[in-house]
């Protein structure tokens, strides 16, 4: 070591062990060029040497370990004849035991200032890994539970932990989540139930966008405008701006479950003074319900807002269950009408001659109505053939009453149908009028009772004077349109002919099907919608009425936003003008009112709490 010409550039490799660098062909080939590379890390090694100049001429200086001075020598301008590629320099191990060493500096100051932290409150113990407080949205449901509630390894050891952090072993946040949470549809789907189709889209988790221990203050439940738009490329800086427009007709698009026409009511009808006292008071706000005002607000009923003006128009509108109908012949012997009515001797008489074939005259001129062609199974207007119908039940209604129309109902309609179909039925008066029917006479009940329900007379069983809401009548509508359609094409039309009948707007019984609406369903039948139907054909958007008219007033609220259609044509059937985006830019635009995505925008359908959070009294 004393004899420094060992070491000379020329006669050894020396590898510079106090550098920081490595060569690259030592880390390749165990071969290190003799240069080396710079304290930067730059490769020295391009160049076999450095040529020296000796007066005016320029030497070759490769050590005699690497062969000597070549033969081609150093060019005109001093650079060497022996030209390589360079290569990458590697750090050395005195680099990567100087990192180590920072890192563990690094974490034993970072151990000693997080064993040293304390809480700021002093009734719980003090914890290293304490993230912080729980939000009161949790805190209430956590319990005795603690952390284990949510977090599987804890409380489980030093192995559960490095399991959870890797990622294994242990159940993902997410379904901890849904320990409490439910949802309409699969709960990590993007949006729940709105792309369950889509067979494209990953799963979501949780805590991509809900985040927690940030104390009572900050629920789990905010969100940023970015975390939205990170799913949604569409950018919108500022609702006033960049908002897309509303779809056409918004927000009175969607299916009604009443017919109302705004426009006639309030130009025609409202405004006629002769109709002053039939009318609620208020403008709007006398028919719907502000007080409990939400997404929608509900008109308060029938008999608070229609029934002044259209209740007798109800009660004029009887159900027609059977009419007797014109026939081609009697069908029925005088004698077996006499003896199944007790019908005296000069009775009996009557009927012989109101029944006898030559001088046969049908007391009735009309045909059978749609409900009873379907029921009897027959055309309408050919008494051919539904007169042997007709007669056969009028022979077990004479002495039977209305058991047989109660087996004709339950086996066209179904086996329960006819107890709430025939509810209040009388079976003798059903006797009395098919014995006078079959007689070739007009029933003539005892009484002209003006009461509503089933009643007989002259050619009709009929029921009378229905009032709103009638059960009754109601049940025959649910009936008759929850009918699936037959797979025999003429039994198919009789259904179809006898449901369009009565479910007709102009000619229903009642005039139900004026105001409520009927629509189709999967199945192929027919649903009549008896409640006014809040509009929930966008699941994702809400909205609340009652700020608006706390802010505006009940008397300017609804016209300032709902202003009448002049044309008739609107989309939806609706008589209002759509809503636009800049109508609500008005006021939530930056620097007024709040304009954010979750200000009307939901992610999760149909968020609900499990019962089963509640069983312990939390």
């Amino acid at each position: 070591m004393e004899n420094r010409d060992r070491i000379r550039h020329d006669r050894s490799r020396y590898e510079r062990p106090t550098l920081g660098w490595q060569c690259g062909r030592a880390a390749v080939w165990g071969k290190p060029c003799s240069r080396g590379p710079s304290a930067t890390g730059v490769c020295g090694g391009t160049a076999a040497c450095l040529p020296a100049k000796n007066g005016d001429v320029w030497q070759c200086r490769r050590p005699p370990a690497e062969g000597g001075p070549c033969a081609s020598g150093p060019d005109a301008e001093g650079h060497c004849g022996l030209q390589q590629l360079p290569c990458s320099p590697r750090p050395s191990l005195r680099v990567w035991r100087g990192r180590l060493a920072f890192l563990a500096a690094g974490l034993a100051i970072a151990l000693i200032a997080l064993f040293a932290s304390t809480r700021s409150m002093p009734s719980l113990p003090v914890s290293s890994l304490d993230p912080g407080d729980l939000s009161a949205a949790h805190a209430h449901f956590v319990g005795e539970a603690g952390c284990g509630a949510c977090h599987q390894a804890h409380g489980q050891g030093i192995s559960a932990w490095w399991q959870a952090a890797m990622g294994k072993g242990t159940r993902p946040l997410s379904t901890a989540c849904q320990d409490c949470h439910e949802f309409g549809g699969k709960g990590r789907l993007a949006h729940n139930r709105t792309f369950e189709a889509r067979a494209d889209l990953a799963a979501t988790d949780c805590l991509m966008c809900h985040t927690e221990h940030k104390g009572g203050n900050a629920p789990p439940s905010a969100l940023s405008d970015a975390q939205c738009q990170t799913c949604h490329t569409q950018r919108i800086d500022s609702f006033a701006l960049d908002h897309p427009p509303f779809p056409p007709g918004f927000p009175h698009d969607h299916p009604k479950g009443v017919r109302f026409d705004h426009a006639s009511h309030l130009g025609k009808h409202f405004a006629d003074p002769r109709l002053a006292d039939q009318l609620p008071p208020g403008g709007c706000t006398g028919c719907h319900q502000i007080a409990t005002a939400a997404r929608a607000i509900q008109p308060a009923g029938f008999d608070a807002t229609c029934a002044g003006c259209h209740a007798d128009s109800i009660t004029r509108r009887d159900f027609v269950l059977f009419r007797w109908p014109e026939l081609a012949s009697a069908g029925v012997s005088a004698a077996n009408i006499a003896k199944a009515c007790g019908f005296s001797k000069e009775k009996k008489d009557k009927t012989e001659a109101a029944l006898a074939k030559a001088s046969f005259s049908a007391i009735s001129l009309d045909t059978l109505t749609p409900l009873q062609a379907f029921l009897l199974n027959a055309l309408a207007d050919d008494p051919a053939e539904y007169g042997p119908a007709v007669q056969d039940l009028a022979k077990l209604a004479i002495s039977d009453g209305a058991d047989p129309l109660v087996e004709l109902i339950e086996d066209r309609m179904g086996k329960s149908a006819s107890s709430k179909l025939l509810a209040g039925l009388n079976s003798e008066q059903v006797r009395q009028a098919f014995c006078a029917w079959s007689a070739n006479e007009e029933y003539a009940p005892a009484g002209t009772s003006g009461l509503s329900g089933w009643k007989a007379d002259a050619l009709d069983l009929r029921y009378a004077r229905p009032s709103h809401a009638d059960p009754v009548l109601r049940a025959w509508f649910d009936a008759v349109a929850a009918l699936p359609m037959p797979a025999d094409p003429d039994e198919a039309d009789l259904l179809k002919e006898a449901r369009d009948d009565l479910l007709s707007p102009a000619n229903s019984p009642g005039l139900c099907t004026k105001c409520h609406t009927t629509t189709d369903t999967k199945e192929g039948t027919k649903q009549v919608s008896w409640s006014h139907t809040l509009g929930q054909a966008r699941a994702l958007t809400r909205f609340d009425h009652q700020p608006h008219i706390n802010l505006l007033g009940p008397d300017k609220s609804c016209t300032n936003c709902h202003k009448l259609a002049t044309t008739a044509a609107v989309a939806g059937g609706s008589s209002f003008t759509p809503v636009a985006v800049s109508g609500c830019a008005d006021c939530h635009a930056a620097g007024r009112l709040r304009d954010d995505c979750l200000l009307c925008h939901a992610y999760h359908q149909d968020h609900a709490l499990k019962k089963g959070m509640m069983a312990n009294g939390n």
